[in-house]
């Protein structure tokens, strides 16, 4: 029989176990970095260069500059606190190791905001600069994707007029969804599609003149249309007016002006809507090996400025509007339809997955000619414009009652 001596003792080991047991939780992580040894990556840039080798260039941010920005309490447009650095490879996992190897904190890319890609690297093929953002360990799949004009360096390199830092304009204008928004997520799923069609926001950098007492040069980015992709190669570009028809019919646009002339018989001038709402929708037909897809296409708005001699009042001139502000949609679709289904022919529409929803088994014998099936694909269009409001004063202001047209 165990004595009692035996069995305090027995307790006092278990209670010793146990609290060893509650203390090791405290003992840290194993691979934890300090933040003075890791070195935050904001945007990032790839180039091919003339030696037909990568160059991989990072924005990183500057510790001590934004420190003192944030104690001064200073705004954005200032001294920017973040320096761009570059290395060469023949991979993207080479230059990176060079990279790290000019760095003497550790690289940290979960925190990348944007991956501007060069546009002469665009054209030589991004399938496998993809494939190492995917496969690179914290990497952040949300950030945005962009392709420059010019090279990605020099774009990541500028200083913008209104923020400290090109991560943070490039950021802002996503947000701001006035053109294609492609995450490194959406990227990857594009190029894994049987149709090999994928499509980016391109972005440029305009330099400014010179501010007086300034040493460095600021540059004015902006978006500047669609590049589009074709077995993951650049194959050419859409400018922002026929970006702005993409965005219709992808069911993207976030927001739009449209501004119609009034028919001579109506009366004279422009009127402008403001889009307040819209929905497209793809319906997709075969019909004895004919294939058909109906756009059809619901936008609500405001008419946000009357530059006509129309009194808006006018019921029947709201319904005109209208159908003037329906035509004028339609062209914009039009156009981005006849630059990519007739001139590159290649789907960066969705139709393919609309197809595939809708008629799996067709689908699966029609796939491998998809490319000669696409361009052929017959387009009809239902656009519905519905004015909600036609502004604070409907009749036009500043010119003589007169020359307002009621009736």
């Amino acid at each position: 029989m165990i004595n009692f001596f035996t069995c305090k003792v027995i307790k006092k080991i278990v209670i010793i176990l146990l609290l060893c047991t509650a203390f090791f939780p405290l003992t840290g992580c194993w691979d934890r970095l300090e933040v003075n040894d890791i070195a935050i990556v904001l945007s990032t840039g790839i180039d091919y260069t003339d030696e037909k080798e990568i160059e991989l260039s990072v924005e990183i941010v500057m510790p001590e500059e934004l420190a003192g920005k944030l104690k001064e309490g200073g705004g954005g447009g200032g001294a920017r606190t973040t320096f761009v650095e570059s290395a060469t490879g023949v991979t993207m996992a080479d230059a990176r190791s060079k990279l790290q190897e000019k760095i003497a904190r550790f690289l940290i890319w979960g925190h990348a905001e944007a991956t501007v890609i060069g546009e002469k690297l665009a054209e030589q093929g991004i399938q496998e600069h993809a494939d190492f953002f995917g496969r690179l360990p914290k990497a952040r799949l949300r950030n945005q994707i962009f392709v420059s004009k010019g090279t990605a360096k020099d774009l990541i390199s500028s200083l913008p007029h209104l923020e400290d830092s090109t991560s943070d304009t490039i950021k802002e204008l996503a947000q701001f969804q006035i053109g294609m928004e492609v995450t490194m997520k959406d990227l990857l799923q594009m190029l894994k599609s049987e149709t090999g069609g994928a499509a980016l926001p391109m972005i440029e950098g305009i330099p400014s003149e010179k501010e007086k007492g300034k040493m460095e040069d600021k540059t004015q980015i902006k978006l500047s249309g669609t590049a589009v992709f074709k077995d993951a190669k650049m194959i050419g570009s859409l400018n922002s007016e026929v970006t702005r028809g993409l965005l219709w019919l992808r069911d993207e646009i976030q927001y739009a002006t449209v501004t119609v002339n009034v028919p001579e018989d109506e009366g004279e001038g422009k009127v402008s809507m403001e889009m307040i709402r819209s929905q497209t929708e793809l319906i997709p037909h075969i019909e004895n090996d004919n294939w058909k897809m109906t756009v059809k296409a619901e936008v609500e708005g405001d008419i946000i400025q009357n530059a006509s001699n129309l009194d808006l009042r006018n019921p029947d001139f709201i319904k005109m509007l209208e159908k003037e502000l329906e035509k004028s949609i339609e062209e914009r679709i039009k156009k981005a339809v006849d630059k990519v289904q007739k001139e590159m022919r290649v789907d960066i529409f969705t139709f393919h997955t609309i197809f595939q929803r809708e008629y799996t088994k067709k689908w699966q014998t029609a796939k491998d000619n998809w490319d000669k099936i696409f361009p052929e694909i017959e387009i009809v269009y239902e656009i519905e414009v519905h004015v909600q409001r036609p502004g604070n004063s409907v009749a036009p202001l500043g010119g003589p009652e007169k020359e307002v047209k009621e009736e």
